[in-house]
Order: C-alpha cells, then structure tokens, then sequence
C-alpha cells in the first residue's frame, strides 16, 4: 500500500481516527507521517502521569516525592513504583511516607508478633496491655460492655505492677 500524501513510498505508518460512530484509516510513509503527526499532542511519560496523579490525590505524597536518601540516592517516587528500599537510612528518610503504607497493610505500626524467650517479664506485660487496650476498643466499640469490663479489670491488674508509659 502506498503513502496517501506522497504516493510513491510504501505506507509503514497507519493511523486510525475515531469520532463518534466514525473510523477513519490514514497511512503513511515515515517521512509523511513525520509531518502529519507533529501536529499531534505528545503522550505524557509514565513519570510524568505518575507525578500528576500523586499530585491529584495526596499532598503528603506530594511532598514525599520530592525527597530522596543522601545514602543510596533513592527517591520516594522510586520506592513507590518499585517497592523496594534501597539502604537502611531509608527507614528514617521516608518515615512520614512509610508509617502510613506500614500501619495499612499491618493494621499497626508497632509491632505485636511473638516475643524472644530472653525478652523480660515486664515486655511481655507491656505486650499483653497493648493487645488488651486493642480488645478494650473493639468491645466498646461493639457496645460488648460486658466483655469490656472484664478486659478493663485484666488491664488494672497488668498495670498495677508496671508503668506502661500511657
């Protein structure tokens, strides 16, 4: 098939214009569509729909992909696409934006899993006073007043013995 403006070079490049119920095909050689393409918008970059939408929808994320670690010189904007961090300075580079990321896909930011046989009696109280307050909450929550006195006297007996820092 030959270019449609020039006639005489083999159409390489085929366009399709679409308006309403309307399909129109266009082709051309790659010199003709060079021109009649120029007149077309140029399509944003990923990095750059990326940015748009970041700047759309959070402002702290906003602010966030603006930093980047002195260490490993990697962006928040990098981390975000990639998943992945590159250094442990990183945890203290991109804390505002990993706390909330953090605390949604663990439900906490604070860690709540088992406890080394060596850690002290008075860490296992403290533990055990976080998950209690946590129940606490859920039954009040629940309107479970019952339930949520008894989780009040275990924690009044827990807490007699440390200071918990609350």
């Amino acid at each position: 098939m030959k270019c449609e403006s020039c006639g005489q070079k083999l159409a390489t490049v085929h366009l399709t214009e679409i308006i309403g119920d309307e399909q129109k095909e266009k082709h051309y050689c790659e010199d003709c569509a060079q021109n009649v393409t120029s007149h077309f918008p140029k399509a944003p970059s990923p990095s750059d729909i990326l940015t748009s939408i970041i700047n759309q929808v959070s402002p702290e994320i906003r602010e966030m992909s603006k930093t980047t670690c002195p260490v490993c010189g990697l962006s928040y904007l990098e981390f975000r696409s990639q998943g992945r961090l590159g250094c442990p300075m990183d945890y203290n580079v991109f804390k505002k934006g990993l706390l909330p990321l953090i605390e949604k896909m663990h439900g906490s930011s604070q860690h709540v899993g088992k406890i080394p046989a060596n850690a002290g009696v008075e860490i296992v109280k403290k533990n055990e006073l976080i998950q209690l307050r946590k129940e606490l909450n859920e039954a009040v929550g629940k309107e479970d007043y019952e339930r949520a006195a008894q989780i009040r006297d275990k924690i009044y007996e827990l807490s007699g013995n440390i200071d918990d820092g609350d």
